[in-house]
């Protein structure tokens, strides 16, 4: 699927040169490519949040996208590399579950075992394959490199299942799923869970009824609301909701939706 767009998410930031050597690698072997950086600030080494940023960006890219994911505790062990393909978009990521999500927008059609060492840069370090091995190939895959090249099929890859809301009566059972830069709580349910007067609970704190806009309240003040991706998050106006209540990845929040 040749394509002139790389989308790059990573846990690298912009203090440090890898983001940059990423790019130095695909622009000089795709000279034409638009790349689009989604995030580098992925928590380190924090796979469900590379998982779910990665799903969120998906409907927003253009057609053909090459989604090049580097979040990599395990790199330079045993761990394989994956390319996979849904309908719109390919992907290539390390075999550790940031592509658990992707189903959530698209299937998966196809996913092979990346081993053409032909593609890789001639020196490869142990602890930067993203520079060396992905994003030499991702440029190779963007030319049009015919995808028996890349390495052969693959059935089995890890995944890690997506934490979807439970329900029971007027009571839904939810988790955080991210913490975004602003210390918003981005939760898994989504707002056909909820009505305009459903009372939240999330450590401890109580909020009542869904807020258009983070400017709903005043100053300082906490509220809730369904955010720009479609899920329900808690954030504070001009604040940071999870740093003032100790809110984290996998806190339990629950939502009573109204008896009216």
């Amino acid at each position: 699927m040749k394509t002139r767009f790389i989308a790059l998410l990573s846990d690298f930031g912009t203090n440090d040169p890898f983001v940059a050597s990423m790019k130095g690698v695909l622009l000089s072997r795709a000279p034409k490519l638009t790349i689009i950086d989604i995030t580098h600030q992925i928590p380190p080494q924090d796979i469900q949040t590379a998982a779910f940023y990665l799903m969120a960006a998906m409907p927003y890219m253009p057609k053909n996208t090459l989604f090049l994911t580097v979040v990599d505790p395990l790199v330079g062990t045993g761990r394989g590399i994956l390319w996979a393909k849904t309908k719109k978009h390919q992907f290539i990521a390390p075999d550790n579950g940031i592509l658990s999500w992707v189903e959530e927008r698209e299937k998966i059609t196809e996913v092979r075992f990346i081993n053409n060492s032909d593609l890789f840069l001639p020196r490869i370090s142990s602890t930067f394959h993203g520079r060396d091995i992905m994003a030499p190939v991702a440029a190779a895959i963007a030319g049009g490199l015919p995808e028996k090249k890349i390495g052969p099929l693959l059935r089995d890859y890890r995944k890690f299942p997506y934490p979807r809301p439970e329900k029971a009566g007027n009571r839904i059972t939810g988790t955080v799923i991210a913490v975004d830069h602003f210390g918003n709580a981005i939760t898994n349910i989504t707002q056909q869970y909820l009505s305009a007067k459903s009372i939240f609970t999330v450590s401890d704190r109580i909020l009542k009824g869904l807020k258009l806009t983070y400017a709903s309240v005043p100053e300082g003040e906490p509220l809730a609301l369904i955010g720009s991706f479609g899920f329900l998050e808690f954030s504070i106006r001009n604040g940071n909701f999870a740093g003032a209540f100790g809110v984290k990845e996998g806190s339990e929040v629950e939502a009573i939706t109204s008896l009216e």
